[in-house]
C-alpha cells in the first residue's frame, strides 16, 4: 500500500528499515520529500550555525508526517513559531514510520547525536510503542528488539520475517520502554542535551482504567528512573483545552 501511505524504505541491518535518502513521493496524496540524509525535512548540516539552537524530534508516523505535506508536519509548525518570535531554533524531524522506541534509540545514538541537539523530543505513542518495544516485527517488517532491560542483548532484524507481530516472551512492555527512555536520556546527557518525552495516544480514545494506570506508571517511572527527563502529557493538554480529536484529524486519510 505504499502508493497511498508513502511508506517505502531501505532494509537496514541494525534498524530494520530506514527512509530512502533523496526520495520523492506522496503520502495520502500529499507531497513527500526525503532529504539527502534520510530525514523527512529540509537539508541540515550536522554542525549548527553560531547562535542557533536545535531540537531533534524522534518518533514514528505521527512525527514522520503520515498523510500531510512536508510543510504541514508539526515539527515545521514548531520551527515556524520560533522564527515568528525571532528565536533562532531549528527543529529537525528524525521520525520514521513504524519505529519503536528501540529503533529511535539506535538511530539517535549513532546518527541523531551528530546534529548536537540542545533538546531531544521523543514522541511516545502509547497505543503501540510499548508493544513495538518487545516485538521483532512491525507492519510485516522485521525490526530489532532488545532481549533484556539492561540493553546488553540485541536481536537483529530479519528481512522478510515469517511471523507477524512476534512478541519476545518474558519481556514487559512498560519496563522495556522505560529502559529505552533511560538510555536515550543517558545519551542526551553525554552530549549536553535535555530530553522531553511527549506522551500521546489516549486523546480520541475512550478513557479506561488500563489507560489511567499506564499513564500513572509511566509518569512515575520517568520521574524515578530517567534522570533529568521532562514529561509532556499531550493527551492531558488536549483534554484540558477541550480540543476535538475529530477536528484535529479532519482532512487526513485516517486517525493520524
Amino acid at each position: 500500500g505504499h502508493e497511498l501511505t508513502g511508506h517505502r524504505y531501505l532494509f537496514d541491518e541494525t534498524l530494520g528499515w530506514r527512509n530512502i535518502p533523496g526520495w520523492r513521493g506522496v503520502t495520502g496524496g500529499k507531497e513527500l520529500v526525503i532529504n539527502s540524509k534520510g530525514l523527512r525535512d529540509r537539508e541540515y548540516e550536522y554542525e549548527k550555525a553560531a547562535g542557533t539552537r536545535r531540537i531533534l524530534v524522534l518518533g514514528d508516523s505521527y512525527t514522520w508526517g503520515y498523510g500531510v505535506k512536508n510543510d504541514e508536519i508539526y515539527t515545521e509548525y514548531l520551527e515556524r513559531s520560533f522564527a515568528k518570535d525571532g528565536r533562532k531554533w531549528e527543529v529537525i524531524n528524525g521520525g520514521v514510520s513504524g519505529y519503536g522506541t528501540d529503533q529511535e534509540y539506535l538511530w539517535f545514538k549513532t546518527e541523531g547525536v551528530k546534529y548536537r541537539p540542545d533538546l531531544v523530543i521523543l514522541a511516545f505513542f502509547v497505543l503501540n510503542d510499548p508493544q513495538n518495544n518487545i516485538s521483532s516485527v512491525q507492519y510485516g517488517l522485521g525490526k530489532p528488539v532488545f532481549l533484556d532491560t539492561n540493553l546488553t542483548k540485541l536481536q537483529a532484524p530479519k528481512l522478510g520475517p515469517e511471523k507477524i507481530n512476534a512478541e519476545v516472551p518474558g519481556l514487559d512492555d512498560l519496563d522495556m520502554s522505560v529502559a529505552l527512555l533511560r538510555a536515550v536520556g543517558e545519551k542526551c546527557r553525554e552530549i549536553g542535551s535535555r530530553l522531553l518525552v511527549m506522551k500521546f495516544g489516549f486523546h480520541g480514545e475512550k478513557e479506561t482504567n488500563l489507560g489511567k494506570a499506564f499513564d500513572r506508571d509511566l509518569a512515575a517511572a520517568l520521574e524515578q528512573q530517567v534522570e533529568g527527563a521532562v514529561l509532556f502529557d499531550l493527551d492531558r493538554e488536549c483534554f484540558q483545552r477541550k480540543l476535538s480529536f475529530f477536528k484535529m484529524v479532519e482532512g487526513n486519510v485516517d486517525g493520524h
